[in-house]
């Protein structure tokens, strides 16, 4: 699975360096687009990263310009927000996404991926729930 997961990856990242992004950036863009503006500690839950690994990643994305941490709902918390540019950048990003999956599909098969789909979601359930 390591193996395969590095693979893939590669072609992501591969593509995705054409915007200027790397795999996990885009895919912190994109989750913070679709749940945002979101605290750190809910973005480390949804995207299973631990807490230290998520803060080095928005580190870079603050710092880019593509996302912005600021007050959260409460006077306690923090809340992470995609800025103008980031939401270019994740625009920028879709296609570029688009083709590395089209190509990872291509080289595996339809049949396959579909197939990896599946079971990585029955997969994750079970271990998600394992953890739980």
């Amino acid at each position: 699975m390591r193996d395969l997961s590095r693979l893939v990856t590669q072609h992501y990242d591969a593509e995705l360096i054409k915007a200027g992004l790397t795999t996990t950036q885009y895919w912190l863009l994109t989750e913070v687009l679709a749940h945002g503006p979101v605290r750190p500690c809910d973005l480390a839950e949804t995207t299973s990263l631990d807490p230290s690994t998520l803060t080095r990643n928005l580190r870079t994305l603050i710092s880019a310009g593509w996302l912005e941490l600021g007050p959260g709902l409460d006077g306690r918390t923090r809340s992470v927000r995609l800025t103008v540019s980031g939401r270019r950048k994740c625009a920028e990003g879709q296609p570029h996404w688009t083709t590395a999956q089209a190509r990872v599909h291509r080289l595996i098969g339809s049949r396959n991926a579909s197939a990896l789909h599946s079971l990585a979601e029955d997969c994750l359930a079970s271990m998600t729930a394992a953890n739980g």
